[in-house]
Formats: structure tokens, C-alpha cells, sequence
């Protein structure tokens, strides 16, 4: 009786420790190359954003604290959109001490690089933050928000606009 106490013991934990070492592994991270969304999170938190070189580890849909401590949350709006010139500086200003403008249409957002964006257009990503290029995998740059219609999402009762590193695919 003893020994089969002692087999279904050493079975139990054996059973454990082989179930337990693919958890302990390391797990993926935003940013990281990927084919499928299983690849980025076995709980479904996670995407592969298979239209990136390589595959991107992302969360679609993020807010101002959604993204894990890696990622910043980033707005997109497409290039292809952005003609209208706009000050940000200006734009729908509330301050009265600035000269309010008003050159974006009501259903646009004058984007801190200087152009009109339509809302409805815009997409939301969490991106690998980075400090330089040498943070980011092959064929990624390490870009700032400001450019190529890319923005900080922030909290929208904080007035100061910011910018993030994020790694993004090269152009």
C-alpha cells in the first residue's frame, strides 16, 4: 500500500511539473512576431496583427491604460485622409488667452502633426514602446507619435499632449 501512495505522489507531482514548465515559459509580449492570434495569448486578450511584416502582438482597441506595461496605446488614422491643415496649438482652444481656430471639420480631430483627421477613420493599437531603433525587431523603426497619423492616446481629462516611442513596421 505504502509504494502506491508513493507511486500516485511522485505521479501527481510529476503530472504538475510537466503542465507547469510550458506556463513558466516566456510569454509573449506586445510587439512580438506572430501567425496567429494563439501565438499572442492563449486567453484571447492579445491579436496577431497578420497585415504587419512578420506578424504583431497587439491588443486592437486599447484606451489611455488598457496596454501592458511594454505598450503604449496608439491611434491611427490613414495617410491617404490627411489633407486638411489645422494648428493644435488652436484648434477649438478654450484657453482665452490663444487665438481659438477652427479649421477641422466637427467630425475631425486636428492630429498633433498639423492636419485634420476623421474620427470615425481612427484605429487603435497597443505598440512595443522603444527609445531608439536598437529596441525594436528587423524590418521595425522606432517611430514617435506625431508622425505617418499616429497619436498618444491619452486621457481625455488631461489637456497636455504627449508623445510616445512605439515600434512600428518600416514604410
Amino acid at each position: 500500500m505504502e509504494c502506491l501512495v508513493r507511486f500516485q505522489l511522485f505521479s501527481a507531482l510529476g503530472l504538475a511539473f510537466m503542465l507547469g514548465v510550458p506556463l513558466t515559459g516566456c510569454s509573449p509580449v506586445v510587439g512580438d512576431e506572430c501567425t496567429t492570434n494563439i501565438e499572442c495569448s492563449a486567453t484571447g486578450d492579445r491579436i496577431c496583427d497578420t497585415a504587419q511584416k512578420g506578424g504583431y502582438c497587439t491588443v486592437q482597441g486599447c484606451t489611455p491604460d488598457s496596454c501592458p506595461e511594454e505598450a503604449h496605446c496608439i491611434s491611427f488614422y490613414p495617410t491617404e485622409f490627411l489633407e486638411r491643415t489645422c494648428t493644435p496649438e488652436t484648434e477649438d482652444a478654450v484657453d482665452p488667452a490663444l487665438p481659438a481656430t477652427d479649421d477641422c471639420l466637427p467630425d475631425e480631430f486636428c492630429l498633433s502633426s498639423g492636419f485634420c483627421a476623421q474620427r470615425s477613420l481612427e484605429s487603435r493599437f497597443c505598440m512595443a514602446r522603444c527609445d531608439d531603433g536598437g529596441d525594436c525587431r528587423d524590418g521595425y523603426e522606432c517611430r514617435t507619435t506625431g508622425t505617418l497619423g499616429a497619436e498618444a492616446v491619452i486621457d481625455p481629462t488631461r489637456v497636455e499632449r504627449r508623445v510616445f516611442k512605439f515600434c512600428a513596421q518600416r514604410p
